[in-house]
């Protein structure tokens, strides 16, 4: 498993334990005997002045404000401390100028499945701010349904440490989490990316991801949350980009999920592409999805897994394809109007055997249309 130190992400303020900060300035007193030789010894180029120097030795300076991560690497070098316990006795981070901060923060980081899945919706649904003046890209990722927007953060949490946000109520106002500087800097590092390479255009998966099937796995995974279709007999990923398709298809592939590629055309400048992944593979799929999910709970479908999981119910019943259907439909619109989904959903049906029913009850003359209103048509005896 490959990780990431401390040192190795960018413009990183930090807070150190209590116990630690009294261990630097207890060494510094014995071997020096006054802060303004240490500070000739540590910084002989005068990189920083020797008020700042006192001053972050202070508790209450400690306490109060967040210090330059290279500050205490160059004294711990000095002091011939380890990175590593310096690393060990961090309480708090963040980047440099930043507003919310890493407590608990989990170091060394560790590259794992779902560091790639956080990738994958940044691709998928997510923006990178580049706020310019020489301050840091950040990732904002949008999603209008609560369960994946809270799970996209404790996907990061996952990872890197419980975010402090400065708003309390964050997921309550904001349906475009951001993901801190000092974080996704991270993921332009690791994968050798840049901002261009997540303009939906032009997005690619990168090459590392192919190397291992649970990170394939967790990347289509985030794919089909974000933007995925699920229907009784196939899951259908739209998208622009047609390479993005085709590295979603080359997944598919390495994994043995049978799937196809189809062109979308539509009334715009674009046309969409789409994935289909058929069902056998959708059953693989799921079979793989939940192994994975037992050992990652959060490479978690949410609602699209139930969906995913309902579908198989469809086939398994006694009456999938008899004319037992046809009557359950009259049983049920005799009681109140329906959508051909919610009859669907109801039967357990696949909508293309609902809507082929219901089309041949009309023009029995057994239902009728009453509601024609955009995406909602309603029908009843």
């Amino acid at each position: 498993m490959e990780i990431f130190h401390i040192w190795d992400l960018e413009r990183v303020n930090i807070k150190l334990k209590k116990e630690f900060l009294t261990k630097l300035n207890l060494l510094i007193k014995d071997k020096f005997f006054s802060k303004n030789k240490a500070y000739e010894f540590f910084f002989k180029d005068k990189e920083i002045p020797f008020a700042t120097f006192k001053n972050v030795l202070k508790e209450s300076t400690m306490k109060n404000s967040f210090v330059s991560l290279e500050i205490f690497l160059n004294i711990c070098k000095k002091l011939e401390i380890s990175e590593e316990e310096l690393e060990k006795n961090i309480l708090f981070y963040k980047t440099a100028g930043g507003v919310n901060f890493i407590q608990e923060p989990i170091l060394p980081i560790k590259i794992n499945p779902v560091f790639d899945m956080i990738l994958a919706h940044n691709i998928g649904d997510g923006t990178v701010i580049n706020p310019g003046n020489g301050r840091l890209p950040y990732f904002g990722y949008r999603q209008f349904d609560e369960f994946y927007r809270i799970a996209y953060v404790r996907k990061i949490e996952e990872i890197f440490g419980k975010i402090n946000f400065k708003e309390k109520d964050y997921f309550l106002k904001s349906t475009r989490p951001y993901c801190p500087p000092v974080l996704s800097t991270l993921f332009f590092k690791y994968y050798s990316l840049n901002i261009k390479d997540f303009l939906s255009d032009t997005a690619r998966i990168p090459e590392i991801i192919f190397e291992n099937n649970e990170r394939m796995l967790s990347v289509l995974i985030a794919f089909i949350i974000d933007e995925g279709n699920i229907d009784s007999t196939q899951i259908v990923v739209h998208l622009k980009n047609k390479l993005l398709i085709e590295d979603l298809n080359k997944i598919c592939g390495l994994l043995g999920y049978s799937s196809t590629i189809s062109e979308n055309r539509i009334e715009s400048s674009h046309n969409y592409w789409r994935l289909n992944i058929l069902r056998k593979g959708m059953e693989k799929l799921w079979i793989d999805y939940l192994e994975l999910n037992k050992k990652y709970p959060l490479i978690d479908l949410g609602w699209k897994g139930e969906k995913i999981s309902n579908s198989f119910k469809i086939y398994n019943r006694a009456n999938y394809k008899t004319g037992g259907n046809k009557d359950s439909i009259i049983k049920l619109l005799g009681k109140e109007s329906l959508s051909v989904n919610q009859i669907a959903e109801r039967l357990n049906m696949t909508r293309q055997g609902a809507r082929y029913h219901m089309h041949n009850l009309i023009n029995e003359g057994k239902i009728k249309l009453i509601n024609k209103e955009e995406l909602n048509w309603r029908y009843k005896l």
